[in-house]
Formats: structure tokens, C-alpha cells, sequence
């Protein structure tokens, strides 16, 4: 987000709790329930899923747990500080999107810019590998797919592969 989106997300958790986190502290585990969402004040969080580090989140007012939290399933990756951190806190956190359109707004807005992203470069490997005999000429039916999803799978809501080998997209 920009940063004055980020402001705006922090001037929006003003009143909220805040927590210290240790560096090194696990804030969010994969695969446990919480029911909160938290946003970044000061610090950093690296986001680890089956122990690959996906990002480093530096950036003040970023969310953490926005996903599952909305989504109500648990999170799908470990939120660790690398460094000791502050973070507001959003308790019971699927009532509270539904009571504030402003906090709900930020998130929509950086869950579409996440998904515009992603989009982005699916068409980046789709144009470099289409017409090749690999795995990565699947672009058409995965970028058709991440279009098309309305409802959460019946299982897990888990939309696909983690690799097995196979993409299940």
C-alpha cells in the first residue's frame, strides 16, 4: 500500500491494543486458530509457509492474519518478529469487519492489490513459457481458475496443490 493508505490504516487502530513482540517471538502459527487480526505498528514479521519464507513485512499499518481471519479458517503460514515489533491488535476479528467498512476497505484494498500482483506475474511465466512442453505452460488453466473461484472448497480451503507433483488448480 501506499503510504499514506498505511497511515490511514494506523490512524484507524489508534484506540486499538497494541502488543510488543519479541524478536524471534511466533505471533501467528500456521494451521491454529486465532480470530484476530494484527497490524504492524513497528517492526518486522517474516511470513513462513511449510518452512519457506514467503515475504519480510516491514511496513507500518501492514495486516497480519487478514486472511484466515476473513476467510474464518486457520492461517496458512507462521508470522515470526525478526525483530522486537509492536502490533495493534483487531480481537473477534471476523465482527469487526463486519462492523467497520473502513478497516474492511483496507483490507479489500490490499488483498486486491496481493491478487493484481499475482495476476501479473502468472501472465509474465505465462508469455515466457507458452508454446513449451512444461509444466509452466499450465498458466492458461491456473490464471483461469484464480478468476473463477466463488466459493471455498468443502475441505480445507486449501484451492490447490502445495506440489504432490501434480497441480490440482
Amino acid at each position: 500500500m501506499n503510504n499514506a493508505a498505511m497511515t490511514a490504516v494506523l490512524d484507524l487502530c489508534s484506540a486499538l491494543a497494541q502488543l510488543p513482540v519479541a524478536a524471534g517471538t511466533l505471533l501467528i502459527e500456521e494451521g491454529v486458530p486465532m480470530g484476530r487480526i494484527y497490524v504492524l505498528k513497528q517492526g518486522s514479521f517474516d511470513v513462513i509457509r511449510n518452512g519457506v519464507r514467503i515475504v519480510t513485512i516491514t511496513e507500518p499499518g501492514s495486516f497480519l492474519g487478514e486472511i484466515s481471519a476473513l476467510l474464518g479458517t486457520a492461517p496458512m503460514a507462521d508470522v515470526i518478529a525478526t525483530a522486537d515489533s509492536v502490533v495493534h491488535v483487531i480481537e473477534d476479528a471476523q465482527a469487526a469487519t463486519h462492523r467497520d467498512p473502513q478497516i474492511t476497505y483496507a483490507i479489500a484494498q490490499l488483498l486486491a492489490r496481493r491478487l493484481q500482483a499475482v495476476t501479473s506475474y502468472l501472465v509474465d511465466i505465462k508469455r515466457q513459457y507458452e508454446g513449451t512442453d512444461t509444466h509452466l505452460a499450465l498458466m492458461d488453466q491456473v490464471l483461469a481458475n484464480l478468476m473463477t473461484i466463488q466459493q471455498p472448497r468443502a475441505d480445507n480451503g486449501s484451492r490447490g496443490s502445495e506440489r504432490a507433483d501434480v497441480p490440482d488448480y
